[in-house]
């Protein structure tokens, strides 16, 4: 009897004990990892948890746990509800600029009912720099070294061979924009070269030049306001004529360089060259300087663009026939009969 009572008096005390240490609040501090490297940041998780009903104050943390550990950022606090205990959560961010193992000290992080500090066990924060290599010479003491150069591997051909489609799709690249580049430069120079040679109709220029200049004449379009499309189609059609009777390039040259090419050729048609120089030249004024000709004059360039084309053709015509070969008479040999 009296070893059950000596049990049960022992079992009584220890549910007594553990009732009076579940009320009292506990606090907890937990790093997310031990180690970090200088200058990297780790989360610190502190929690309190004390009866329901018990008075609690949460404090904050200061900026620093220790001379070498600093907090950095403090996050939102919660609450989790656990039966008869209510436990308040709160995350940190604490660095390290100092390499080595820190302590840090317990933490008062609540005021629990009558002014009852609430702390947490101490903890310790191991800070590693990744750029050393530390090693313990013959005295014990840690000695730092520099990082390892790069290895120097050989060169091997073989390599090579990896990239030869990449090397072959480059040469055949050049190859191709080299070809197109030389045809285009070929074939755009004949194209040019055929641009610039004068059109020749397949009716004589001179039947051409003279049936657009009487329809020219017909239309009167300086009576409609239309003086600068007049002198438009008048020069075009001089400029036709003068590029296919003496094989010049007339169309994509200007007034001033048509008549120095038709210096030779009219040498000796100095009145011609300058009717063909003043009809330019005023055609020029229109459309340029917005020069308003009298209908008289718009005439008169007319006619004078016809005797021009008329004149110069005749000269042509003779100049021709003064050059084409002559033919000799081969005289003939009569033939004398004899009597017999």
């Amino acid at each position: 009897k009296k070893s059950i009572a000596r049990a049960a008096s022992a079992m009584a005390l220890a549910l007594a004990c553990a009732a009076a240490h579940a009320q009292q609040p506990i606090a907890h501090a937990e790093l997310d990892s031990m180690t970090i490297l200088v200058g990297g940041q780790v989360g610190l998780n502190l929690s309190v948890s004390v009866p329901k009903g018990m008075p609690c104050h949460i404090l904050s943390l200061p900026d620093t746990l220790s001379p070498q550990v600093e907090v950095v950022e403090a996050l939102e606090p919660d609450t989790l509800d656990k039966g008869d205990l209510v436990e308040y959560v709160r995350r940190y961010l604490v660095t390290s600029f100092d390499t080595g193992l820190h302590y840090v000290p317990p933490i008062t992080v609540a005021l629990v009912g009558d002014s009852v500090k609430c702390q947490t066990s101490e903890f310790a924060l191991s800070v590693v720099n990744p750029f050393q290599q530390m090693e313990v010479n013959e005295e014990g003491v840690n000695s730092i070294f520099d990082i390892n150069g790069a290895e120097d591997s050989p060169f091997e051909w073989r390599e090579l061979l990896l990239y030869w489609p990449w090397a072959l799709g480059f040469l055949l690249g050049i190859g191709l924009v080299y070809l197109i580049l030389f045809l285009r430069k070929r074939y755009a120079g004949k194209e040019k070269v055929a641009d610039n040679m004068p059109q020749l109709p397949d009716e004589p220029c001179e039947v051409v030049a003279l049936r657009n200049l009487e329809r020219i004449r017909g239309e009167k379009l300086w009576l409609r306001n239309q003086v600068k499309e007049f002198y438009t189609d008048l020069t075009e059609t001089l400029r036709t004529y003068v590029g296919a009777r003496y094989g010049i390039q007339a169309m994509e040259s200007t007034s001033a360089q048509i008549m120095d090419q038709l210096r030779e050729p009219l040498r000796n048609n100095k009145a011609e060259a300058e009717t063909l120089r003043g009809i330019l030249e005023q055609a020029d004024l229109v459309k340029f300087a917005k020069m308003e000709p009298l209908a008289d004059e718009n005439d008169k360039a007319v006619t004078d663009a016809i005797a021009f084309v008329n004149i110069t053709t005749e000269q042509a015509m003779r100049q021709e026939a003064d050059n084409a070969p002559v033919i000799a008479a081969v005289p003939q040999i009569e033939t004398v009969k004899s009597d017999a």
